[in-house]
């Protein structure tokens, strides 16, 4: 996991900055879909989506 920065007084508590790269036309395409001014809100319901998916996964 990655180690947590110092935060600057305006970032929200409970909460880290990531950076990630995406391949040009899927940032493309994410933005259609998600509309103007929706990117992060939008990533991290995609997101938050797939880790409830695979925590009902059995294991093994």
């Amino acid at each position: 996991m990655q180690e947590k920065t110092s935060k600057h007084k305006f970032d929200r508590s409970n909460s880290t900055m990531k950076n990630i790269r995406f391949e040009d036309d899927l940032l493309e395409k994410i933005e259609k879909i998600a509309g103007k001014g929706q990117f992060s809100a939008w990533v991290k319901q995609a997101c938050l989506q797939r880790v409830e998916r695979e925590s009902k996964r059995p294991k093994g």
